[in-house]
């Protein structure tokens, strides 16, 4: 008998897990094209590898876009303009594992947020050049430094140290902003994750993420910035900056309230 009412209960436990709801399917592993295409704008190359699935392709030196105010050639997503909106109502959060394919000496931005004309209030740079802020900090030995400089309350910027890699190693790259509250987050080779924050200064003006690639570049007789194209050009031959590109994959982005 008690084998009988075991059986019973196995079998009713069972027939209720069938019956049951199932759960939602889990989130994708990976922002759809149709949404990256509806919130961003593409200067440069078109990115998205074919077929899509979560992964962009950018490379400065083939697309050779120049913004007209740059400080080197890029080739970026970018915020859209009727899209953008204040640092106390942007609530947005992108994820990605980044894979920065450089020579020795080059440097670049892969993730930034702008304010409406040239101010920026947080820049992720990948480099290797001489910094030192960063964990690594000498130029031209292969070893590229995470840092990430972000615009504080007092309108000053901090740089902080988020690992480094070398060409070609990828790192886990998580940013967050909040309602003015910006976070960034790196995972390295090393398995350490290291982050920063900081409370922007209000501002009522629009700002807007981008992301890719944004190859740095100065005067190669000064060592200043220039929006000369063609100082850009001698200062990347003289440095062997001939080929380079940044891959983005898992991609992730969203973005709370209403959607285009």
């Amino acid at each position: 008998m008690k084998n009988a009412i075991l059986t019973l209960a196995c079998a009713l436990a069972l027939a209720s897990l069938a019956s049951a709801p199932r759960p939602a399917s889990a989130a994708p592993a990976f922002t759809p094209r149709d949404a990256l295409e509806r919130l961003f704008e593409v200067e440069g190359k078109t990115p998205y590898a074919v077929p899509y699935d979560g992964t962009l392709h950018f490379s400065a030196l083939d697309a050779k876009y120049d913004s007209g105010h740059g400080h080197g050639y890029r080739n970026e997503l970018k915020i859209a303009a009727k899209l953008r909106r204040s640092a106390a109502l942007t609530r947005e959060h992108f994820a990605a594992r980044v894979t920065a394919h450089l020579p020795d000496g080059a440097k670049t931005i892969v993730a930034q947020y702008h304010v409406e004309g040239l101010d920026t209030i947080v820049k992720v740079y990948v480099q290797d050049t001489a910094d030192r802020q960063g964990l690594d900090g000498q130029a031209g030995n292969g070893v590229f430094d995470i840092l990430v400089r972000m615009l504080g309350t007092d309108g000053k910027e901090a740089t902080t140290a988020l690992g480094t890699v070398r060409a070609g190693q990828p790192f886990d790259l998580d940013i967050r902003f909040a309602g003015g509250d910006a976070n960034v987050a790196v995972i390295g080779p090393d398995g350490m994750r290291r982050e920063a924050h900081t409370r922007i200064k209000p501002d009522e003006r629009a700002i807007y993420f981008k992301f890719g690639d944004y190859l740095q570049a100065l005067d190669p007789d000064t060592g200043k910035h220039t929006i000369s194209s063609a100082q850009w050009d001698r200062y990347y031959a003289a440095r062997r900056i001939t080929a380079e590109h940044v891959t983005f994959t898992g991609t992730i982005f969203e973005r709370e309230g209403a959607q285009p």
